[in-house]
C-alpha cells in the first residue's frame, strides 16, 4: 500500500490497479470511500482501461500495423487486475504506472504507457490518468473511474439519507437494452431535480449514463450532517451513477472518457463511441477532482 497524508486527509492507493483504497478524515472520524467488505461489490474505486462496460462478444478488433486481429477484452479492461509500478512518490503525491506486457499484448496489441497520480491538495485530491502510445500505430482506447463513496459517513446515515446535487435540471442518458448488457445508441432527454435523493429502485435498470453536463461536477451531501464530497470532472465527457440493488450502502460516481458497447457495435476499436485515438509518440491525460468537507 501507498499512503499521502497531510492535516486533513490520510489517503491510501493500493499497487494492484492503483486503486483508490481510503480517504480518511481524522479530525472529523469519516471515512469516505466504500469499504467493500459486504454486499456484491467488493472494490472502492478501479481504473478502467483500456475499454470500459461490457464488451460485445466479449473482444475487439484492431488495425494494427498491416493487419486486422480480433483479441478477447475483459470488462471494464484489464488495469484493474494488474499490479502498477510506483514510478514517483513525495508527501503529497504518487503516480504508478502500467505498461504493455506479454499479458496485455494478449488482450491489447499496442505498446503503452497507462500512469495514475494522486496529488492531495488540503482537502481536494487530485486523480489524473496519463496515456502515453509508446507505439508505431495509432492507438485507441477508453479510460475512466469507477469510485464508490460511501452513504454511510455516519454509522447511523441509510442510503436514502443522501442525495445527489446537479449544476442543472437536465442532460441526456443512454438506456441499458433489456438484458441489461449493452446500451441503446439513442439518448434520451432526461430531466431530474437538482436534488435527487438516493433510492435503491432508481437503478433498477443498472445505472445511469449521463452525456451533456455542462457544468460538469456532482456533490454528494446527506440531509443528517454537513459531510460529503464533490465530484469535478471537466476532462470527461460522460459520468455514470451506479449503485447495486442490495443493501450496500454507497454511490458509485463514475467520469468517463468512453463507454459501454452499444447494441449495434461492430466490434471494432476505431468505430467504438466516445473513443480516443492517440498518435505514436503522444501524450493524453484526463483529471478529475475530489473535495472532501
Amino acid at each position: 500500500m501507498f499512503f499521502l497524508e497531510n492535516e486533513f486527509l490520510k489517503v491510501t492507493i493500493s499497487k494492484k490497479g492503483a486503486e483508490l483504497q481510503s480517504v480518511y478524515s481524522e479530525k472529523k472520524n469519516t471515512e469516505y470511500i466504500w469499504h467493500g467488505q459486504t454486499g456484491s461489490y467488493r472494490k472502492h474505486a478501479p481504473n478502467l482501461f483500456p475499454f470500459i462496460g461490457n464488451i460485445k462478444n466479449g473482444e475487439v478488433t484492431y488495425s494494427y500495423g498491416n493487419r486486422k486481429m480480433t483479441l478477447p477484452m475483459k470488462k471494464h479492461g484489464f488495469a484493474r487486475e494488474m499490479d502498477f509500478e510506483m514510478v514517483h512518490i513525495s508527501e503529497n503525491k504518487l503516480v504508478l504506472e502500467l505498461k504493455n506486457s506479454e499479458a496485455t499484448k494478449e488482450m491489447y496489441p499496442f505498446n503503452f504507457s497507462f500512469k495514475v497520480s494522486y496529488t492531495l491538495e488540503d482537502e481536494r485530491l487530485i486523480q489524473s490518468y496519463i496515456v502515453e502510445n509508446l507505439d508505431s500505430s495509432e492507438m485507441p482506447y477508453h479510460v475512466g473511474a469507477h469510485t464508490a463513496f460511501s452513504c454511510q459517513l455516519d454509522p447511523k446515515d441509510h442510503f436514502e439519507d443522501y442525495y445527489l446535487e446537479f449544476p442543472e435540471d437536465h442532460c441526456f442518458t443512454y438506456n441499458m437494452d433489456k438484458n441489461k448488457t449493452y446500451l441503446n445508441h439513442i439518448k434520451e432527454f432526461l430531466d431530474f431535480p437538482k436534488k435527487m435523493f438516493l433510492k435503491k429502485e432508481n437503478f433498477t435498470q443498472n445505472a445511469y449514463v449521463l452525456d451533456e453536463i455542462k457544468n460538469k461536477k456532482i456533490t454528494l451531501r446527506c440531509s443528517n450532517h454537513d459531510r460529503g464530497v464533490q465530484v469535478i470532472f471537466q476532462d470527461f465527457p460522460l459520468v455514470t451513477l451506479w449503485s447495486p440493488e442490495d443493501e450496500s450502502s454507497f454511490i458509485c460516481i463514475e467520469p468517463w472518457a468512453g463507454i459501454t458497447d452499444f447494441t449495434i457495435n461492430s466490434g471494432i476499436a476505431e468505430e467504438k463511441p466516445f473513443i480516443n485515438i492517440i498518435k505514436p509518440g503522444e501524450v493524453q491525460q484526463f483529471t478529475q477532482k475530489f473535495i472532501f468537507f
